[in-house]
Order: C-alpha cells, then structure tokens, then sequence
C-alpha cells in the first residue's frame, strides 16, 4: 500500500474527519483580496486531509493580518488547534544559528571564509582545514547528514527521550564519507549546523541556546519562543504529532498512531530544535529583513546564494530563496521535526508574510503535505 492510501484508512480507522478551517482577522481587513483567503483556507483544509492532523496559519497581505487553524489538536478528539498555540520549529532554527554566527562575523570574532580548523578541533571534523565557515551555513561542505542516523519508527518511540551529544554526534556524521568535495556542489545537511552552534559556543564561551536568548529572544521580546535543550515538553497551548506504526511480524495490518510530541530535542540542537509560535517567528522575520538583527554587510553575505536544484529556489546562509509564480520573491525556511512540519516566509519588504505550522499524522511525514503548503506560500505572497 502506499502512504497516501495508509493514511487514508487511518483517518477513517479512528473516525477523525478534517474540520474546516477557523478564519480569524487579526485587523479590521476588508473583503478585498478575499480570494486568496479563501484558496488559503482551502490548502489548510486540504493539509489536514493529505496527512496533517491540524494546521495553524498566520499571513500579512495587503489588507493586514489575518489567523486560521484547521483540524484538530489531537488525533483522537474535536477541539481545534490552540489559537497562537506553540509548536516544534524544526529547521526553522537555522536561521536563528545563522543570525548569531553572523553576527560573530561583523563583530570581528568568526571569518565566514576561514577553515574550520580555526574553531573547532581537527579530530572533530577531519576535513576542518578544507571547509570554511560560509560552507556550513550555506550547505556546501559535503558533510553527511547526522539526520539520516537517527531512529526512526518504532525505534524512535523507544528512544524520544534519550540525550543527544552535539559534539558526539557531529564526530560520528564527520567520520563518515563525504557527499561531495567541500564547496563543489549544494547538499542539505543539519550537521553544518551543529558545528555552527560548536563554533558559537567556542568562540563566546556560552552555549549557543544562550547566545540565541541573549541576541535574538530576549530583545525581539520573543515571550513564547524558546530554546529547550533536554526539556522534552512545550510550554504552552500547543497542538499534538504523531508517529504512524504498521504491524509486522504476526500483526501486519496493525496500524497504532503513537503522540511524540513530547521528546528530547537535543537530537536536533542548533539544527532544529526551537519552540516557537506564529506570531513569534514573524516578529523574527520582519525584524531580520529590516536590519534590527544584522548590519548589511552581514545581511547581503545572507544572501548569497546557491542553487539548491530546484526550480526557482536558491539557499543562502541560513536563509531560503523562492522565486514564486508570480515572480516575487520570499525569504524565510522551512522545518520538520517529528510531530511538526514549519513554514516561515516574507517578501524582502515585508509586505507579504505567512508562518504556518501543521501538527503531523505520521514521521515522516506524507509527502502529499507538500503540495497543500506550496501552495501556502504561493497564494499568501501571490495572491
């Protein structure tokens, strides 16, 4: 059976149906443009059908700012997902890294275009003298990938709550062959990563987590965003993920949803591991793309970019490029954590801006979820 299909009977199984989508102004909007609205809502509603459990939306149009959620908060009940409720960020926490790294960078303390022997040891990643800085935040090290070697299934049920060593598991991930030679090709990797939040910590003497509250969460007044370490709950209304188990052995049409939406995001770190809401991450973007969080220089180095190899989309440091339908273009990220899929978009004038977060039936997720949230993006910078 395919994904799709499983999930499908899933849904049926256990008698949830998606609700519609909760639209809730934020301003006095008019019925201008309501359209788009209204196709956004629908790609909400089609979200919570192609493997979402629920969805929150937070846009900023033309006509102001506006919320909707759509499902549920729980795979097994009715109440819709929290209003400005909290979730798992996922990659979205790249930005946040990259943010602070830059900002070593303009105040003298990180070259982006030195090796990384020059801040981290050499038994940590072997190749430190042929990848610089600029390659990690712009995934052109060639590092392997440390997220291809975490548990997945019934394993990371089992295993949620375990402690994840960053040095340790970038030392394991460094040791093994290399993707690509370093700076030769583009190749999406959370390990960059964690060195990045290595090398804040060597180079500040703090911890990469205080650093993000100390420069970004406390003078944004981020109330609800976080950075959890081994705290394993969200502190806050929040909506639940899951993880689909498929019987095997003597019970192979058993189908269980197991709740992981409390697990130890150390297995993410610097990579992925922030606690955010909507309202939170747009405070972020907008403060990031008019120049409270970096000088120019820093800004214009965030957006050098490479082509990822995918159409109209590029990647910078820490920062997404896509060029839309329309041709505008957005900057922002995307994140997936278990339990979580993230989106966090503006255009580089900020008139245009959409955060989603979808609480998930199955990790990974269905790839069918992409379809509905490309089409988020599309309609919330088009439309």
């Amino acid at each position: 059976m395919t994904r799709p299909l499983l999930a499908s009977l899933l849904t049926t199984a256990i008698g949830m149906t998606a609700l519609p989508a909760y639209a809730a102004p934020a301003g006095d909007a008019s019925a201008t443009g309501s359209s788009g609205r209204e196709r956004i809502l629908r790609h909400l509603d089609d979200l919570t059908r192609s493997g979402a459990v629920g969805a929150q939306i937070q846009v900023t149009d033309a006509n102001g700012t506006w919320t909707a959620r759509a499902g549920t908060a729980r795979a097994d009940g009715s109440a819709p997902v929290p209003r400005a409720g909290l979730f798992r960020a996922g990659s979205a926490t790249k930005m946040f890294t990259a943010v602070v790294l830059l900002q070593l960078v303009g105040e003298g303390r990180v070259s982006l275009d030195a090796p990384l022997e020059r801040y981290v040891p050499k038994d940590l990643v072997p190749a430190a003298e042929r990848i610089t800085v600029r390659m990690l935040l712009q995934h052109t090290s060639g590092l392997h990938d440390v997220a291809r070697d975490l548990p997945q299934g019934a394993e990371l049920v089992r295993t949620r709550f375990r402690h994840y060593d960053t040095a340790t598991s970038v030392r394991e991930a460094a040791a093994r062959p290399a993707a690509f030679p370093p700076g030769t090709d583009y190749g999406y990797s959370n390990t960059n990563y964690l060195i990045a939040g290595l090398i804040i910590e060597r180079v500040t003497g703090c911890s990469y987590a205080e650093e993000v509250k100390r420069r970004i969460i406390t003078p944004l007044r981020l109330r609800d965003t976080s950075v959890p370490g081994d705290t394993s709950s969200i502190p806050g209304p929040h909506a639940h993920g899951y993880l689909t188990l498929r019987g095997t052995g003597d019970r192979p049409g058993r189908v269980r949803q197991v709740d992981v939406t409390e697990l130890n995001p150390s297995m993410a770190g610097p990579a992925g591991e922030i606690v955010t809401t909507t309202r939170d991450l747009d405070i972020f973007l907008t403060s990031l793309t008019s120049g409270k969080l970096l000088h120019p220089a820093e800004w214009e180095e965030m957006n050098r970019t490479v082509s990822t190899g995918g159409p109209g989309s590029r990647y910078g440091l820490g920062l997404k490029q896509e060029r839309l339908s329309c041709g505008r273009l957005a900057v922002g990220h995307t994140g997936g954590i278990p339990g979580y899929a993230t989106l966090a978009f503006t255009t580089p004038d900020r008139s245009r801006r959409v955060v989603l977060s979808a609480n998930l039936a199955d990790w990974p997720a269905d790839p069918s979820i992409g379809g509905p949230i490309d089409k988020v993006l599309d309609d919330a910078v088009c439309g």
